[in-house]
């Protein structure tokens, strides 16, 4: 198991909701009615971060392995994580901003654009890939977050995200003697964006934890027990807020 800082508990109020899936209601149409459940008073000061969850062998390997990041030693309900763009709510022209294992053949060549990949939302997979959803508010504007994307595609001399990927999916992929990347401190790649990309903006996604750990569960635990932690270090007064769907778990008897 993964050494960590635990949160301290307090009665602070959290906006972290389940939200049911409505009549096999899809992914895309899921997201903006949580979304719209967070009722912001002025989004300009939100972005948004996606946690997805999987069920093929690669998911339950990515899963599994995040289990060392949990006291219970259950794998995580998530396998992905990437940056929602959104512009007035308009999902229509909704773009999801993520580090894929599997890099796309189409796109270019992966160092000049430092493993980054930007599609479409309607093009994230369906309820059926991904049973497992979460969408959560963090209070840092997105225009500043779009800022330090566009300086961390060309950071690659600085930081490359491409080594990242590599030791990932030969674990995935069973490649050699290749061990669970988060023993050897190296994050999951998606995930080691989103907290480079918060913490120029001095926002923490995954407080208690080794930056170099940072992967979907660590968001998961710092949005659901870190709000006091926020609380006292967010200027703006605002919290984290989440929604989220959990439509797969593995079945493990201890009976």
């Amino acid at each position: 198991m993964i050494k960590q800082t635990l949160a301290v508990q307090s009665h602070v109020q959290t906006d972290v909701q389940a939200l049911p899936r409505t009549n096999r209601e899809s992914n895309l149409q899921w997201l903006p009615r949580a979304y719209e459940s967070f009722a912001l008073d002025n989004p300009a000061q939100w972005s948004f971060v996606v946690l997805a969850g999987g069920k093929d062998v690669a998911s339950f390997r990515l899963r599994v392995a995040q289990s060392h990041l949990r006291g219970d030693m259950l794998p995580s309900y998530w396998s992905e994580c990437g940056l929602l763009q959104l512009d007035q709510g308009d999902f229509a022209h909704a773009r999801f901003y993520h580090l894929p294992l599997f890099q796309p053949a189409t796109a270019s060549y992966a160092p000049t654009r430092n493993g980054l990949i930007d599609l479409p939302l309607k093009q994230l997979p369906s309820q059926k890939e991904l049973p497992n959803l979460a969408l959560l508010a963090i209070p840092v504007p997105q225009e500043k977050i779009l800022e330090s994307l566009a300086a961390y595609q060309k950071a690659r001399v600085s930081y490359d995200a491409v080594e990242n990927i590599l030791p990932w999916l030969a674990y995935v992929w069973g490649a050699g003697n290749a061990a669970n990347p988060l023993m050897q401190h190296t994050g999951f790649p998606s995930a080691m964006m989103l907290n480079q990309l918060y913490s120029a903006q001095g926002f923490d996604l995954a407080p208690g934890v080794n930056a170099n750990l940072s992967a979907p569960e660590t968001f998961w635990s710092g949005v659901k027990h870190w709000q006091a932690y926020y609380s006292n270090t967010q200027e703006n007064g605002l919290l984290p807020k989440a929604r989220f769907v959990i439509n797969h778990v593995y079945d493990i008897d201890e009976s």
